[in-house]
């Protein structure tokens, strides 16, 4: 191979010399770029060509997107979103561009596409009807309400403005005679004002005498006073008149008005005041209605002076629900100020429905669960815990802890020592009527039993020496020799702080004696409802066999 330096010399030009260096070098590789080549699939340049060109064939071949699809699309985001006008009008440009089409299987699987969701949004639209419907008919039956809570609280021009806004939401027929009906009332309630009012004002006075002239009048009317009375028993920043309106509501004996009133008090935090006015009323009034609507208050109360006084009213009812114990159960278990309460809430429940049997679950709801059942189990010995503690701030809850352990067994009831005859009636100058109390009740001697006259009912009265709470009246009828049938027949039994017998606590049949010495024990045991009191009051209702004289061989005074 020549040097570059002699190529030069010979005078070759300079181009001719670089082209010749550049194919020498290229040679001298040794192999032939071609040689490596598929000599089928010709040149290299061919080839580019060639995939250019297959390219752009499958492109050719693909089908352009089709122009209903994207709106349709579109509406079925619309539909999920509820937003049926939106959906409405992209399901309208989808048709009109399918229409346009021509005819394709594609366009035939996209119109069955295209009718299913103009069904979804037909549904959708009367499902939206329906919902709005339901809506306006909720809305005005909330005003209704609203405006009849306005017309009893008083608030007459709100009362009508919230009528006039049902008026103008298409309201039913019977809303409109609704409507019609809370028009006249709140006319009524109006002159009702004006006739009544200043029996209402005199309501209000610290004057017990202008109170009972203000009741007594608002009596002589009470289907006008009523509205008004609970219009005032809403008063926030008045307790004496709600005190006094909750008094007039008992005495007008109607407890459908006065129990929600009483009840209305004790749900609103802002009548705190009136609280123990309501409890006191509730106890008073002693008829039912109260029990179904304290046991969900309590539920709800947010505080624990709510469910205090709650509590206090659920203990003087005579319908507390059935549930009441197991509702309770929380709350017998835990200190605090509901405890004392909530023990005694759950006595009158007990005593109501026969749940003296916590093993049996005799009387208590079928549906108890684990928790419930573990809870009622541990029962007992809370409450023998519990009436065992000492001091003054532990005597409520220790107290009525010791009422539901005797109810449900797990403590006994004694008979009470020193108990005293106060005073009787008719007794006969031979047999006095301490002798009831003498301990002897199986000797025919006349000394040891009491006989009275019959010119009026046999009545004895016992002192107990201090307030205490009697469980039971043991009761040995009169045992003279061969004349068994001198002794008493029916029986009433009070429990009081004085001598007087309201309403008794206990009555039944005293047996007759067997009229012989040393015979077996022939006495009756009249349970009595755990009454706290001082004295016990027996009263003759009748007599075995009326003569001249009747009388009683001894009593004793069970409790604690």
């Amino acid at each position: 191979m020549p040097s570059f330096s002699t190529i030069v010399r010979h005078g070759l030009p300079a181009t001719w010399v670089v082209l010749g260096l550049l194919s020498v070098l290229s040679g001298c590789g040794g192999e032939d770029p071609a040689a490596d080549a598929d000599p089928e699939s010709g040149p290299a340049v061919a080839d580019v060509d060639n995939s250019a060109g297959q390219t752009g064939s499958r492109e050719a071949s693909s089908p352009p997107p089709r122009p209903w699809i994207e709106p349709l699309e579109s509406a079925v985001d619309h539909l999920d979103h509820a937003r049926l006008d939106e959906a409405d009008k992209q399901l309208q440009a989808a048709e009109r561009l399918l229409a346009d089409a021509g005819d394709g299987d594609d366009k035939a699987a996209d119109n069955n596409r295209l009718e299913s969701l103009k069904k979804q949004l037909a549904s959708a639209r009367e499902a939206e009807v329906e919902r709005l419907a339901e809506e306006k008919t909720r809305k005005r039956a909330e005003r209704l309400a609203e405006a009849k809570e306005l017309q009893e609280s008083g608030k007459l021009d709100e009362a009508t403005a919230a009528l006039d806004s049902v008026l103008s939401m298409a309201p039913t027929t019977g809303q409109r005679g609704t409507v019609r009906e809370l028009k006249d009332a709140i006319e009524t309630h109006r002159a009702a004002r004006r006739r009544l009012g200043s029996w209402m004002k005199m309501l209000a006075s610290k004057q017990r005498s202008e109170v009972r002239a203000a009741q007594n009048q608002l009596r002589r009317d009470p289907d006008t006073a009523i509205p008004l009375l609970l219009e005032a028993v809403r008063s926030q920043d008045r307790p004496l008149l709600v005190r006094n309106t909750l008094e007039m509501l008992r005495r007008l004996r109607r407890p459908d008005v006065a129990v929600p009133a009483m009840i209305g008090v004790l749900s609103r935090a802002d009548q705190q005041k009136s609280w123990p006015d309501a409890v006191r009323e509730i106890s008073q009034l002693k008829v039912p209605g109260a029990g179904p609507l304290l046991l969900p208050l309590l539920l709800k109360a947010n505080s624990a002076a709510q469910k205090t006084a709650v509590l206090a009213a659920l203990a003087e009812i005579p319908d507390p629900p059935a549930d009441t114990l197991t509702a309770l159960l929380t709350l017998l278990h835990a200190d605090g100020a509901e405890l004392a309460p909530a023990l005694r809430a759950a006595f009158t429940a007990m005593s109501r429905h026969g749940q003296d049997d916590l093993v049996a679950l005799r009387g208590l709801p079928a549906d108890i669960d684990d928790a419930t059942a573990d809870l009622l189990a541990k029962l007992p010995e809370r409450l023998t815990q519990v009436a065992a503690r000492k001091g003054d701030e532990h005597a409520a809850a220790a107290a009525a802890a010791k009422m539901l352990a005797v109810l449900i067994g797990a403590s006994e009831p004694a008979v009470l020592q020193g108990v005293k005859v106060a005073s009787s009636v008719g007794q006969l100058e031979d047999s006095s009527a301490a002798a009831v109390v003498d301990g002897k009740w199986d000797a025919e001697d006349l000394k040891t039993g009491w006989r009275h006259s019959l010119a009026k009912p046999g009545t004895i009265i016992l002192d107990l020496g201090s307030e205490k709470t009697v469980a039971a009246v043991r009761v040995w009828n009169y045992n003279g020799v061969g004349q068994r049938d001198r002794g008493w027949k029916e029986v009433d039994v009070f429990v009081s702080n004085s001598r007087t017998d309201l309403t008794p606590e206990a009555s039944g049949v005293i047996p007759r004696a067997p009229g012989a010495n040393d015979t077996p024990d022939f006495s009756i045991q009249l349970p009595v409802d755990q009454v706290r009191g001082r004295y016990v009051i027996l009263k003759a209702k009748s007599l075995w066999a009326p003569s001249n004289f009747a009388g009683l061989s001894e009593v004793q005074v069970i409790g604690y």
